[in-house]
Order: C-alpha cells, then sequence, then structure tokens
C-alpha cells in the first residue's frame, strides 16, 4: 500500500459551526480525518500533519517555503503529499510549490472544499477521495484535483466562490477528469528531467497594477522610491494600455529608466497576451515591456518573487521569466 503525507492547512474544510452566532471557524480536524473520512484509508497509508491553520487569504511567502521545506524534508519517505488548502489562494500556493520543488517524480496534490467537511452537501469528502486516490499513482508534478477535474496547479484560476465547479484552467486544458473511472491524459502531464531539487525563497518586490479606464498613472510613480523590482501590469483584451491620456507608455518608459522590468497581462481570464496585436499594445513592446503569454496572473506574480530571490538584474529577470520552469508556459 502507499504511503501518503496529508497536509492540512486550513480554509473551509475543516471549519466547523460555533455557537452561538454560527460563523465558521477553523477546527482542529488534524487528528480526526480519516475517521471523517474512512475511504482514504483503503487507499493509501495516511500520516497527517498541520504546519499552520489559517484562512487561506493569509498565506503567502512564508507559508509557501514552509510547506515547499516540509515536502522535501519528507519527499524520501512518502509516495505522494495531499495537501489541504483553502481555495481563495490555492492557486497562488500551487504555483509557489511548482517553482520551489522542481522535477518532481511523484505528485503533490492541492485540494479543498466550498463547504466544510461537517456540513450536510459538502464537497470536502469526495475532493478528499479523489485527491488521495491521485496521490498513489504516477503524476510528477502540483496539480490542483477539485470537483471531480485534474489540473496543472500553476495553470487553475479560481472562477467562483459558491459554485462546486470553483476551478479553470482557462489557456490549458484540464489533465483528467474523474468519474466512474479516471481518465488522464497522459500526454501533457510533465516528465522529471533529473534530480528532485529544492529552490527556496520569495522576495515579494513586484507590485501587480489592474488598470481601468482613465485612471492616471500619475498615482503610482511613488512605486518607483519603494524599492520595487519589477512591475506586472493588467491592461485589456490582449495587453493594450491606454495612452496618450491617459499616458500608462510614459509610465512604462519611467520604470524601464529605473531597471524595474515591466510585464503586461490582462484582465480577461482567456486568452494569450499578444503585444504586437494593436498599436497599444506595440507601443508598450517597443518600449521594452514584456508579455506574460497565457500564464495566469497568479503565476506570473509568484513567479516574479521567486526570480527576485535569484537576482535583481534586470536582463536576467526577464530571461527567468520567459524560461517554462513547471509546465506554466
Amino acid at each position: 500500500m502507499k504511503k501518503i503525507l496529508l497536509i492540512h492547512t486550513g480554509g473551509t474544510f475543516g471549519m466547523v459551526p460555533v455557537e452561538p452566532d454560527q460563523t465558521l471557524a477553523p477546527a482542529r480536524v488534524q487528528n480526526h480525518i480519516i475517521n471523517m473520512v474512512p475511504e482514504i484509508s483503503r487507499l493509501a497509508e495516511i500520516d497527517v500533519l498541520t504546519p499552520f491553520n489559517k484562512d487561506s487569504s493569509n498565506v503567502g511567502i512564508e507559508e509557501w517555503d514552509l510547506l515547499s521545506q516540509l515536502i522535501y524534508e519528507h519527499w524520501d519517505r512518502y509516495d505522494g503529499f495531499v495537501i489541504i488548502h483553502g481555495t481563495d489562494t490555492m492557486t497562488y500556493t500551487a504555483s509557489a510549490l511548482s517553482f520551489s520543488l522542481r522535477n518532481l517524480n511523484k505528485p503533490v496534490i492541492l485540494t479543498g472544499s466550498q463547504r466544510p467537511l461537517s456540513q450536510y452537501r459538502s464537497d470536502a469528502r469526495l475532493n478528499l477521495i479523489d485527491a488521495v486516490e491521485l496521490s498513489t499513482m504516477d503524476l510528477r508534478e502540483v496539480l490542483i484535483v477539485f470537483n471531480q477535474r485534474i489540473f496543472r496547479g500553476n495553470r487553475t484560476k479560481k472562477i467562483s466562490v459558491k459554485s462546486y465547479h470553483a476551478f479553470e484552467s482557462p489557456n490549458f486544458p484540464p489533465l483528467g477528469e474523474i468519474g466512474v473511472t479516471i481518465d488522464i491524459d497522459h500526454s501533457r502531464l510533465l516528465q522529471s528531467e533529473g534530480p528532485v531539487f529544492h529552490l527556496p525563497g520569495f522576495y515579494p518586490q513586484a507590485v501587480v497594477l489592474t488598470i481601468q479606464p482613465s485612471m492616471s498613472p500619475g498615482y503610482f510613480y511613488s512605486l518607483f522610491d519603494q524599492n520595487i523590482k519589477a512591475l506586472l501590469l493588467l491592461g485589456f483584451g490582449s495587453g493594450n494600455l491606454p495612452f496618450p491620456e491617459p499616458d500608462w507608455l510614459s509610465f512604462i518608459k519611467a520604470a524601464m529608466k529605473r531597471d524595474i522590468p515591466v510585464f503586461i497581462g490582462t484582465q480577461s481570464i482567456q486568452g494569450r497576451v499578444d503585444l504586437s496585436l494593436y498599436e497599444c499594445g506595440r507601443q508598450a513592446l517597443e518600449a521594452g515591456a514584456q508579455s506574460i503569454g497565457q500564464m495566469t496572473v497568479e503565476a506570473a506574480y509568484v513567479k516574479l518573487l521567486k526570480i527576485l530571490k535569484l537576482t535583481s538584474h534586470p536582463d536576467a529577470i526577464v530571461r527567468m521569466f520567459n524560461e517554462n520552469w513547471a509546465g506554466e508556459i
């Protein structure tokens, strides 16, 4: 029987009603998960760890490093890893783990739920059973398993706060679906290309700005005095930014003069950023801005934080960003 490490980090999955107002609070369920979902014990030998118990909105670079270090330290002792995580920032954590744990030769799977395990009609039980079963298989990447679908973690976005279909992979097909059988598209799976290694650390000096019509860049020039090392601007459509009024082109040029590389994404959920399509994008491209292509904003942001831990040289930042590290491109 395969041996799986189940890591509980908090989130809706383990919440329980608290009297008298029935608000939800994290419960200490780590010692009770197997009793609550006994099916997983028939799928694998399960150990449970709880490195922290937090709402996922409070999970960031410290927790990403803690999780990657914990998994790496236990790598040789287990056949797979399942992380119970809040849904709000699950895609950020999945991206972070995919950039920190490289050349995987076994699965690291994140899951959670939209309703707590303690409530009727909860999706928690099935999500956990699916994640544990998949963690016993020959899968070599960081995945999100949710609502009977299998996603590459760093290609995934949360799309709903109320539907059990909470996640989607807008620019990359799901890796599989879970029904009567588990159907996996093995042609799309990552393959390890060398020994597993751990690349810890993130440097939170990248800023994401969502551009709105008529919003002046003048509000943001002060960012240049805050020691930021990279900018990610979310434009319209294929990456278009308004100019000459408001003049975001001058803002990009000012950043570049300060050796701050500028990356451009889109507020559209689906499709790639192509700065060559329209004049608004071409001007930004000619000024030195970089497209994030089909990457999700979550993956692009986390990748920049990882890169900034490794280098502050603008050319190196751009070169590393455009490298495909873990199937995010």
